[in-house]
């Protein structure tokens, strides 16, 4: 008999322990709800910042959210994925805050590269070979990319021919990044660049690509300390690079 009772009261206990969670849930989940719906808790404005080359509208544009909407109905990471499809977004943070205010902070990609999308028509390329215009028959003085793929509509990347290119180009240092002139593969697929100075550069395969650019960058400040103007540097073996004259004399630095 003390044995039901014991049980009896356990499972008393267990039942209003239940209950108990459940009113919880529920004033939760209701609070929640009221609160998505307070007007306290709504969007009272919204900030936008990091704005270079994409238009304001295009961004409010895609927003799905605007002032007065409740602000726990603002899904951060969806809204970013939307302004990521923009040819020139790279990042975007999305911040909520309890006083109203939603900021979103666009982090821009740079172009590094021109690719061509028809003859005389060149599309402004990120590091990561994003396509951010369609064809400019005007481009600013960017390297031009040869030899590969032309590139595809705003907002799609090269194919995979670019990436080798792209490599070289950043393996460069800022400031000797803009003496190149051009990269291309040739008829082999080896890369080939054009300097402004006017030298020809041969980087052979794909393999060691950042050696190679170090290997160019000591020849070329060797060369400049010598005041000599050797117009073919093969440094597609890094270690043993080959420098050649006019005249096609092989020479050493």
């Amino acid at each position: 008999m003390s044995g039901d009772t014991a049980q009896s009261r356990r499972l008393s206990k267990s039942r209003r322990i239940l209950t108990w969670l459940v009113i919880a849930i529920a004033v939760v989940a209701a609070s929640y709800v009221l609160l998505g719906k307070s007007a306290l808790l709504d969007v009272e404005r919204v900030e936008i910042y990091g704005l270079h080359r994409v238009a304001l509208a295009e961004v409010e544009e895609r927003l799905g959210f605007h002032s007065g909407d409740p602000l726990l109905s603002v899904n951060s990471e969806e809204e970013a994925r939307k302004l990521e499809v923009l040819p020139w977004v790279q990042v975007v943070d999305i911040e909520r805050k309890w006083d109203g205010l939603i900021t979103v902070d666009i982090t821009e990609r740079r172009a590094v590269a021109l690719a061509m999308v028809a003859p005389k028509q060149w599309a402004l390329i990120d590091s990561f070979g994003r396509v951010l215009t369609g064809g400019l028959s005007n481009p600013p003085d960017l390297p031009r990319l040869s030899g590969v793929h032309a590139a595809g509509v705003p907002g799609s990347y090269m194919m995979e021919d670019s990436k080798a290119l792209l490599s070289v180009l950043g393996a460069f240092p800022s400031d000797l990044v803009l003496r190149v002139r051009s990269l291309r593969r040739d008829a082999d697929g080896e890369i080939v660049g054009s300097l402004t100075s006017g030298e020809e550069v041969v980087f052979g395969d794909e393999d060691r690509l950042a050696a190679k650019v170090v290997a160019l960058v000591t020849v070329l400040s060797h060369l400049g300390d010598q005041n000599r103007n050797d117009k073919y540097i093969d440094v597609s073996t890094p270690t043993e690079v080959v420098v050649r004259g006019e005249d096609k004399r092989t020479a050493s630095p």
